[in-house]
């Protein structure tokens, strides 16, 4: 019954996603075009017509990655019962969890294509800097409303406030990637009250 509600998945989605575990998995250059076809069954052709090169398909991998992180963030943000801070920590700490789960390895894929291509290949530098200015836009608007609202700080812009988060997320998955423990992912969940709250006048 669930597979005519729904039939079967177009290749190029079970292109992306195959795509993206194996990235996660062995990193853009010991992920080879044949182990993606024979992970996702799709034909060699198919792979050509729909991404035309192994480097136009590891940017559509990427791409889709920051929008599953731009959506993320947008279905914390929408609640409205929750203050800017704890938004923003209900967001980071489910990104954790799934980190967690699998057991340490699916971090985020921005900071693992950072470290490994955007070096040598100036195309992924390039759409990277776009992928990582759109997140970091995303997380200035919702630190903005906060301020507007009166629950996130004043004395330091949105814009200095989302580079610092954004910042510390990354650090932090690329110390727990190496580390294999949650320790430093943690820390920085615990931080981000202290990063965007309104400071408090001592007694």
């Amino acid at each position: 019954m669930s597979e005519q509600r729904t039939g079967p998945i177009p290749h190029k989605e079970r292109l992306l996603r195959q795509g993206m575990k194996l990235f996660y998995a062995h990193g853009y250059h010991g992920t080879t075009v044949d182990a993606i076809l024979e992970a996702s069954g799709v034909p060699k052709g198919s792979f050509y017509y729909h991404f035309g090169s192994k480097e136009a398909f590891g940017k559509a991998v990427l791409a889709r990655y920051i929008e599953f992180q731009v959506n993320l963030l947008g279905a914390w943000t929408a609640k409205e019962d929750l203050s800017t801070s704890e938004k923003l920590t209900g967001y980071y700490d489910e990104m954790v969890q799934t980190f967690i789960r699998s057991g340490y390895r699916l971090a985020c894929l921005a900071g693992k294509f950072s470290t490994e291509l955007s070096v040598e290949i100036e195309s992924f530098r390039e759409q990277l800097a776009t992928n990582l200015h759109d997140w970091h836009l995303r997380l200035r608007d919702v630190l903005e409303e906060g301020q507007e609202r009166g629950d996130v700080r004043r004395d330091r812009s949105a814009e200095e406030l989302a580079d610092a988060l954004l910042a510390m997320i990354q650090g932090a998955f690329v110390i727990s990637l190496s580390l294999r423990e949650d320790r430093a992912l943690l820390s920085i969940g615990a931080s981000i009250s202290v990063l965007i709250d309104p400071p408090r006048a001592d007694a």
